[in-house]
């Protein structure tokens, strides 16, 4: 891959990292200050455990997100990023601008996901 292309790759994760950290912590700040002392009937603390539960379920899908792109940092770092993790080829174009933390190739990606699904 050609080093203007790894800047731009870069860069896009590093504006992807900058996002996601201020959203997970948004989420995380939003979870803690839901909580309350107000003396509630049962229902009012089940439904606001639930909420509790799905702003710390959503940032804890933004950390793994956020692991993902310090990987691929990582990759572009040690001169190994666009490669393929499992069949080495490169990974095509149109699939890191969608997701440019991609570890693999697409036909190795369904392949992955078909063995994890039997």
């Amino acid at each position: 891959m050609k080093k203007d292309q790894v800047k731009k790759y870069q860069q896009l994760l590093l504006d992807k990292k900058h996002a996601l950290m201020t959203s997970v912590s948004e989420e995380e700040r939003e979870g803690r200050d839901a909580v309350t002392v107000e003396a509630k009937d049962y229902g009012d603390m089940a439904t606001e455990a639930y909420g509790q539960e799905m702003s710390f379920a959503i940032s804890d899908a933004g950390r793994r997100r956020l692991k993902e792109i310090e990987d691929a940092l990582l990759r572009i770092r040690d001169g190994s990023y666009g490669d393929c993790e499992k069949c080495n080829k490169p990974i095509d174009e149109a699939r890191l601008e969608a997701v440019p933390h991609a570890r693999m190739c697409l036909s190795c990606q369904e392949s992955t996901e078909k063995d994890v699904g039997k």
